[in-house]
C-alpha cells in the first residue's frame, strides 16, 4: 500500500493536522446540494419534504460526530435544509413561513423536531468530551475544542464521589454542581498547600473528609463537604440524575432554548397521520399560512377581504374557524 501524506481524505472526511476550514468542509456542503437536485422536479408536498430533510440531516451526522464544524458550515447546512423544506430547492435565499429556530424545536414544544446543525454538533462533541482529561496548550486545535465541550456537560453531569481517585479536587464540578475554584477562587488552593493537580482522594482518609483548616474558606468548605456522603467503591459520573446514562438526544435538548409544551402537539402529531395534513395543521397553529391579511400588510395584495365572499377580513382564525364557507365543508 502506497504511503499517503496529509491532508488527505478517509471515509469521505478530511484528515488534517490544522484547524478545520470552510473549504475543508466544502465536500459536505456540495453533497447536500447535489442530493436535493434530483428531488426538485418531483413536486414534493411539505410532508414529503420533511422526510427528505431528515435524509439531508443524516448526511452531516458523521461529520458532526467527528469534527467541531466551523460556524459558517453549520449555518450553510441549515440554510440548505431550510431552503429545501420551504421551497423545494437547496439553493433558494428566500425566507420560510416559520422561523428556523422554531422549526428546530421538539414537536411537543411546537416545532417540527428538526435539529439545527450547530447545537447537534455541540451535542455530538459533548459525547466525545465525556469524562476525559484536562485541556492543555500542547493539545491540537481540534482536541482543545473537543475538551472545551465539557463546559456544556457540566450543566447536566452529576459527580458522585466515592474513593476520590477519578476527579480533580479543585477543577471538577463535584461540590453540588460547582468546582471549588469557581466557588472560592484560586486563593483557596494556595491556602490549603495542596497541589493544583491533586485528586479528591487527597482530602479523604478512611472514608472521612479531612481538610486543612488554615483559612475561613477551607473551614466553610469542610462544613459544605460534610453533607456529601462517601460510599465505598469507585467514583461515578451520572447524566442528569443518579443512574442516568449519556444520551445524544438529551444532550441536544440541554443545549437548545427551553420552550413550554404546547397543548395541541398530540392533535397534530399522532400515529397513522397523513404527513401533509399534519404539516398544514402545524402551520395553522403556528400562524404560518400566508393569509390575505398578511399579504395585504406587506403590499402583496390589494385587499384583505376573504376570497370566499363573506365580506370579512381573512385571518387564520377566520379562514379555519369562522368563515361560513369553510364551516359548510
Amino acid at each position: 500500500i502506497a504511503e499517503g501524506s496529509l491532508p488527505m481524505r478517509y471515509l469521505g472526511i478530511p484528515l488534517i493536522t490544522t484547524r478545520l476550514s470552510h473549504m475543508d468542509c466544502r465536500v459536505l456542503v456540495d453533497k447536500l446540494v447535489s442530493r436535493t437536485s434530483p428531488w426538485i422536479s418531483n413536486s414534493l408536498s411539505f410532508g414529503g419534504r420533511q422526510l427528505i430533510a431528515s435524509v439531508l440531516f443524516s448526511i452531516q451526522v458523521f461529520w458532526c460526530n467527528t469534527f467541531v464544524l466551523p460556524v459558517a458550515v453549520t449555518k450553510e447546512c441549515d440554510r440548505i435544509m431550510r431552503s429545501f423544506l420551504w421551497h423545494g430547492v437547496g439553493t433558494s435565499k428566500k425566507g420560510g413561513k416559520i422561523a428556523w429556530s422554531k422549526v428546530c424545536r421538539p414537536k411537543a414544544t411546537g416545532g417540527l423536531g428538526f435539529r439545527d446543525s450547530r447545537s447537534w454538533n455541540r451535542a455530538a462533541i459533548m459525547k466525545i468530551g465525556w469524562d476525559i482529561s484536562p485541556v492543555t496548550k500542547a493539545c491540537s486545535w481540534s482536541w482543545r475544542n473537543i475538551l472545551q465541550a465539557r463546559r456544556y456537560l457540566s450543566q447536566s453531569v452529576l459527580y458522585e464521589v466515592r474513593d476520590g481517585n477519578s476527579f480533580s479536587l479543585w477543577h471538577d464540578p463535584w461540590v453540588f454542581g460547582a468546582s471549588i475554584v469557581n466557588r472560592f477562587g484560586e486563593r483557596v488552593i494556595y491556602d490549603s498547600g495542596i497541589p493544583r493537580n491533586s485528586l479528591i482522594s487527597r482530602v479523604i482518609r478512611e472514608g472521612m473528609w479531612e481538610w486543612p483548616t488554615t483559612s475561613c474558606d477551607l473551614l466553610e468548605l469542610n462544613n459544605i463537604t460534610a453533607a456529601i456522603p462517601l460510599p465505598a467503591g469507585r467514583d461515578k459520573v451520572h447524566w442528569m440524575k443518579k443512574g442516568g446514562i449519556f444520551s445524544l438526544q438529551q444532550a441536544w435538548l440541554s443545549l437548545i432554548p427551553h420552550s413550554p409544551v404546547v397543548p395541541w402537539a398530540k392533535v397534530v402529531w399522532f400515529p397513522k397521520r397523513i404527513p401533509k395534513h399534519s404539516f398544514c395543521l402545524w402551520l395553522t397553529f403556528c400562524n404560518g399560512h400566508k393569509t390575505l391579511d398578511k399579504l395585504h400588510s406587506i403590499g402583496l395584495s390589494h385587499s384583505d377581504t376573504c376570497i370566499f365572499g363573506c365580506g370579512q377580513r381573512e385571518t387564520i382564525n377566520h379562514l379555519f374557524f369562522s368563515c361560513p364557507f369553510t364551516a359548510s365543508i
